[in-house]
């Protein structure tokens, strides 16, 4: 189960009373229960809801995609007039 959906859970609070305490939408935390990713910001925010320390994020969030650098543009051969 979904740590924030937990949580939440345990204080006995529906998703709307959540986004209500963190100041969020409920339409962001049913996101997040989902296991989207959110920016930093918000999950400061749920957390801070949630009473739980910052340092436990990684325990309570996905963790972010991590993207491939594309080859730098002066190495990429590239037709004529392209």
């Amino acid at each position: 189960m979904n740590r924030i959906r937990a949580a939440r859970q345990a204080l006995g609070w529906t998703q709307d009373e959540l986004a209500m305490a963190a100041g969020v939408s409920p339409r962001t935390i049913h996101a997040v229960e989902q296991g989207r990713a959110c920016r930093q910001t918000t999950k400061r925010l749920i957390l801070n809801a949630l009473s739980v320390a910052w340092e436990h994020r990684d325990d309570y969030f996905v963790s972010a995609r991590r993207v491939r650098r594309v080859a730098n543009q002066a190495q990429v051969p590239r037709a004529f007039g392209a």
